[in-house]
């Protein structure tokens, strides 16, 4: 999975920017940028890639974009980081148009949901070669229910999954066990659930999650609440969100359960 720069947790990923060179012409300047961002210099960092924003690069509009969207080295500005992302993606720059999609899914940042412009923006992105893309535009193909849409989604995810892409992966799974479910198809389920076990196995988080959840509802595999505690207590400690809300409520299951349980006999 491609690394994005300055993601949700402002780490700069020269990786990200080193191959992103081929097809944006990447600034060496990023380097600098890179430096302040790590020395928490967020307003050097705005206004250097405002700098080269100004001269029309893509990827430091769509790194503008991200600072001005969460208040960093600049005033908080959804609207105009909105402008911004679209002046990217217009640009070339699939990451933006990625990031347009995911907001009209969600109906963030201002937006209504328009899950018509979300497919827009997360084909682009998609055709451009954005993983990322390919998997967020297949689940939301696989929310329409349409067996169309389903082959359509199954197709994009295809040549991940023979890449081994964890996260198409997981995607086909939950599908998989989705279906089996609303066809009564305990083989599609059964199916599903190796694949998210495979991951989990291999310590990919999502899938972790999943298996907990699954321990905890008892509705595809039996209830086991001692396991799951003992997922979410390692992805807590990880600071995986949701990890500590999900350990909390479990702790108060097992004490529900507890408090239910027959007393012993003297």
């Amino acid at each position: 999975m491609k690394k994005v720069l300055l993601a949700a947790l402002i780490a700069l990923s020269s990786q990200f920017a080193a191959a992103d060179a081929k097809t944006q012409n990447a600034d060496p300047e990023f380097e600098k940028i890179e430096s302040m961002v790590k020395a928490n210099n967020m307003t050097g960092a705005y206004q250097a890639l405002d700098k080269l924003a100004k001269q029309g690069n893509a990827q430091a509009i769509y790194n503008l974009a991200y600072l001005t969207q969460t208040g960093q080295g600049t005033v908080k500005d959804e609207k105009k980081a909105l402008q911004l992302y679209q002046q990217s993606a217009d640009k070339g720059y699939p990451v933006a148009s990625y990031v347009l999609g995911k907001n009209y899914i969600t109906g963030s940042m201002g937006l209504k949901a328009d899950p018509v412009k979300a497919k827009q923006h997360l084909n682009k992105a998609a055709s451009q070669g954005f993983d990322d893309a390919v998997i967020d535009l297949a689940v939301l193909l696989f929310s329409e229910n349409k067996p169309a849409s389903d082959k359509e989604a199954l197709a994009k995810l295809d040549p991940l999954i023979k890449k081994g892409n964890n996260q198409a992966i997981h995607a086909k799974a939950l599908y998989d066990i989705s279906l089996g479910f609303k066809n009564k198809n305990e083989k599609s389920v059964q199916q599903g659930l190796t694949s998210i076990q495979d991951l989990a196995k291999k310590g990919y988080i999502p899938a972790l999650m999943a298996v907990a959840n699954m321990f905890v509802n008892g509705n595809i595999i039996p209830q086991n609440l001692t396991e799951a505690k003992k997922i979410f207590e390692a992805l807590a400690k990880e600071n995986v969100p949701q990890a500590k809300e999900s350990l909390a409520a479990v702790n108060q299951l097992i004490a529900e359960q507890g408090s239910k349980a027959p007393a012993k006999k003297s």
